[in-house]
């Protein structure tokens, strides 16, 4: 895995090594394991990979490269489009929800002319209470991931990069 560390040269070492004998082929692959939110640093999820898609030959994707004894057959490989959509709905759930509800405006998706409530599933009193744990406790969390995405999008699109 090409990595050239900027201070320290050995702080983002994964093990095992960057797998090059599966079937996602990476092009450009991160170390993960030190960055996974509450998880970093004792996850499985050892590498971000952008690649040639395992199930396309013309396709590329984002997989979580997972590891625990072996290379995981659970790794999640994304199309490009699909991550940046789950972004966008996440957003809209984590940060836009009012009563049990998230609307989703026109055009916030490709070929999506008119917009929707997406009203809240039904769950249990005790599946609530898990869901509200875990935003109540990783609220700032993953409002900071959010403001870095923003951070970058805003830099990028002043280079004019998009």
């Amino acid at each position: 895995m090409p990595i050239q560390e900027f201070d320290a040269k050995t702080e983002y070492k994964v093990k095992p090594a960057l797998p090059h004998s599966l079937a996602h082929k990476p092009v450009y692959a991160m170390p993960y394991w030190h960055f996974d939110g509450m998880h970093k640093r004792n996850t499985d999820a050892k590498y971000l990979s952008v690649g040639l898609s395992q199930w396309g030959d013309t396709d590329l994707s984002l997989k979580i490269m997972r590891h625990d004894k072996q290379w995981s057959p659970q790794s999640e490989e994304l199309p490009l489009h699909r991550v940046i959509d789950s972004a966008l709905f996440l957003a809209k759930v984590l940060l836009d929800r009012e009563n049990q509800s998230v609307e989703i405006e026109r055009n916030l998706f490709v070929d999506q002319k008119n917009g929707f409530l997406v009203m809240q599933e039904s769950v249990t009193s005790s599946e609530q209470d898990r869901f509200d744990n875990f935003l109540e406790k990783y609220d700032g969390d993953l409002k900071a991931r959010f403001d870095t995405l923003y951070q970058l999008l805003s830099s990028l699109k002043t280079q004019g990069k998009f």
